[in-house]
């Protein structure tokens, strides 16, 4: 007779074998289907990521844009003749001037030939400018005289970038008389240090502006995410290419 388990099914035969334990089965291998949905779901996250990182740097750089362009404009280019009219007028005057100029008044002074040199070399830029030059060269006390130069730099000319070319060129020939000053006069001193501020705080120097804005907070906020988000391209890049060249190498081998 056969005999039957408690369920009702039939025993398995001694000895065949059956009673024993299958071996367990192989993992199959990933699939085109399952290979396929994960680079689907890299290539969306590479996407994602790019667009985070386009969209955010475009807003940062849009508002750094336009913080720089009031705060740290560029040093424009000046007339060569700026130069040749520093050099003179960094030499003290030891005679009395022979040459006529306008002031912004109308009153008439005479010049050196070196001031009267930057005079015209300001002319080139700005017709107001020379003559308000003119009055400041043409004070002979260091106190009045580097008082009328800071005047120059820091009231007389626009602040609108249009004028940034005169601005330039004001500061290199004031500073420039200044140093022909003697520097043992608290208002000289006081004068050249203000110039120097002033420049700092126009166009973008080596110096601190002690008054500049710090950077908008939109630069940071949209800034530092899209920083990161270039970062992370990076590292999806280097994985992949790490893995690829894992594969060439295993591929080399076999």
């Amino acid at each position: 007779m056969s005999s039957r388990e408690p369920s009702g099914e039939p025993a398995p035969a001694p000895g065949t074998g059956d009673e024993r334990a299958a071996p367990p089965a192989r993992a199959a291998p990933p699939t085109r289907a399952s290979v396929g949905a994960g680079s689907g779901a890299v290539a969306r996250g590479v996407a994602a990521l790019l667009a985070l990182a386009l969209s955010l740097g475009a807003i940062a750089g849009v508002a750094y844009q336009r913080y720089a362009a009031v705060h740290l404009r560029a040093l424009p280019k000046v007339p060569i003749c700026v130069r040749g009219a520093r050099v003179a007028l960094r030499k003290p005057a030891a005679v009395s001037g022979t040459e006529p100029r306008q002031t912004a008044s109308g009153e008439t002074v005479y010049l050196t030939l070196g001031e009267d040199r930057a005079v015209a070399c300001a002319l080139q830029l700005d017709e107001a400018l020379a003559r308000h030059l003119a009055g400041a060269l043409a004070e002979q006390a260091p106190a009045q005289r580097a008082a009328r130069l800071l005047e120059l730099v820091r009231d007389r000319v626009p602040a609108d970038p249009a004028h940034d070319r005169a601005a330039s060129a004001a500061y290199m020939m004031a500073a420039a008389a200044l140093r022909g000053l003697p520097d043992d006069v608290a208002e000289v001193r006081a004068a050249a240090d203000e110039i120097e501020r002033h420049q700092a705080c126009r166009f973008d120097t080596r110096r601190p502006c002690p008054t500049r804005p710090p950077l908008p907070v939109l630069v940071w906020l949209a800034g530092v995410p899209a920083a990161l988000s270039v970062l992370g391209l990076l590292w999806i890049g280097l994985t992949a290419s790490a893995a690829r060249y894992r594969r060439w190498t295993a591929q080399r081998h076999r």
